[in-house]
């Protein structure tokens, strides 16, 4: 078990340094970060002390570790679906920005177009 907790640890402490470093270069948004950075965190402290996961497992009468796992799982499923939410959005927004930065040069060269012929 102690094996276990030691590996998990170092693999959230390898996650939050790739998180920051990402912040650091600009390469992710600290909103979207926030999610991360907590989840990073929650692994790492229960990596370190599991005693509320076994309170957890025995309040909610799972006794497997695995079931417990799913439930983490099913976290980050969450989070990747809101971030999908996102970008889902922006796309839109970034679909919409192009559409009229269209009209407008199409407007901007009748206008050209009208003072050249004047």
């Amino acid at each position: 078990m102690l094996k276990i907790r030691i590996i998990l640890g170092i693999i959230s402490i390898s996650f939050l340094m790739v998180i920051f470093e990402a912040i650091r270069r600009r390469k992710f948004m600290e909103k979207y970060a926030l999610l991360w950075i907590f989840s990073g965190l929650i692994v790492f402290i229960l990596s370190i002390f599991p005693e509320p996961l076994f309170k957890l497992a025995a309040i909610s009468g799972i006794y497997y570790l695995t079931v417990l796992l799913i439930f983490f799982f099913t976290f980050l499923l969450l989070i990747v679906f809101y971030l999908s939410v996102s970008l889902s959005r922006l796309a839109e927004n970034n679909r919409e920005l192009t559409q009229e930065l269209g009209i407008l040069r199409l407007k901007l060269e009748q206008l050209k177009k009208e003072i050249k012929n004047g």
